[in-house]
Formats: structure tokens, sequence, C-alpha cells
């Protein structure tokens, strides 16, 4: 009984800590534009604000779309997923009103968006890219898992997928982490290599 009681302690303490509770956290939008493309295309990464304790924090991938509702129920659970891969349980039934506060959260992100750099890489009048990077500091129920890949190439790497009850965060940027964020250098981040591991946000030269 006591083994039962210890091995349900243990996997309760791993399912809260990959489904966060409503916390907050800093999203960064890499919105990037090559010279053949007619739009700016975002990429969105994430984290967590308690974890930001200089300007070489870490980021990760923040997925708003292409997961199945068994990836968020198997993510809230802990367990590793495989976005990209259709098995016999792959489902989009998600619950009520999910999809649409995926909209809206999307909506909030971009709405309240700040931005704090641009990058602009130029090899001819016509190859060339730019890059605007915007900070939007929310809060909100995510929940944190295992991404994996079992291909040529393993990996495995966390991910964030969104739940319920964001909101905007406008007191983040009175705040000491609003500096690291604000003057960190993003020009060393791979922002549309969502399939790779997570992204350190290298110290800025300034």
């Amino acid at each position: 009984m006591k083994s039962k009681l210890m091995l349900f302690i243990a996997f309760l303490t791993i399912a809260l800590f990959c489904y966060s509770q409503t916390s907050k956290y800093v999203v960064v939008t890499f919105s990037a534009k090559r010279g053949i493309d007619k739009h700016f295309v975002n990429y969105y990464w994430i984290t967590p604000v308690d974890s930001i304790k200089g300007m070489n924090f870490c980021l990760y991938p923040l997925y708003l779309a292409e997961y199945s509702s068994d990836n968020l129920y198997d993510c809230k659970k802990g367990d590793s997923i495989n976005i990209f891969t259709h098995t016999v349980k792959t489902a989009y039934d998600f619950e009520d009103g999910y999809e649409q506060g995926i909209e809206e959260l999307i909506s909030l992100i971009d709405g309240n968006r700040t931005k704090i750099q641009s990058i602009k890489t130029k090899w001819t009048n016509k190859a060339y890219i730019d890059i605007n990077v915007y900070v939007t500091p929310i809060s909100g129920d995510f929940c944190r898992c295992f991404y994996y890949k079992d291909h040529r190439d393993k990996f495995e790497a966390w991910i964030y997928l969104p739940v319920k009850d964001f909101s905007f965060e406008k007191a983040f940027w009175s705040i000491s982490a609003a500096n690291f964020v604000k003057y960190a250098n993003y020009s060393h981040v791979e922002y549309n290599s969502h399939l790779l591991h997570e992204r350190y946000v290298q110290e800025s030269l300034k």
C-alpha cells in the first residue's frame, strides 16, 4: 500500500511540474521576412519570467497550431509527444472553446507586443532577410513537455503548449527581468528551428 502511495505521489509531482498552473511568461516573437516573401511570418518562443536571471536566458518553442488534442492531453500528463507523427489515437476533438481561446491568445500576443530589436541581413538587393523581435509578457496555464523525434536523428527538447486563462502582464515592464529581455542580443537565435533544442539568448555586446 505504501509503495502504491509513493508511486502516486511521484506521478502527481511529475504531472504538476509539466502542467504549469497560471504563471507569468515572456513570449518572444520573431517576425521574419525574406526578399522573396510578401509578408512577415511569426515564430513564437516562450520562457517563464522567473527563469530570467540575466541576458543569457533560455527560450523554448511555443506551439499555437499543428498539435492534436491527444498531444495536448499527453503533454498535460507529462508524457513526451511527437507533434508531426500521426497514430491511431491522433484526434482533434479539443474541448469546446479551446480553439477559440488559442485564436484569442494569438491576438493577445500580437496586439500587446513591444518591439525590442531589428535585425537585417543582406546579401544582394533581392536576397535579404528582415527580422523584428517583439516581446509580450503574459500569464496563463501552459503545459511543458518533451518533444521527441525518433528517425535518423534522435533528440528530445522541451516545448510549451497553451492550455487556458491567458492575460497580458503589463507590470512586467517595471521589474528587473524586463531590462535583460530588452537588451539581450537575439541575433544568434535560430528562431525558425522549432524542432531543435532550447535556445539560449547570448549576452548582448552593448
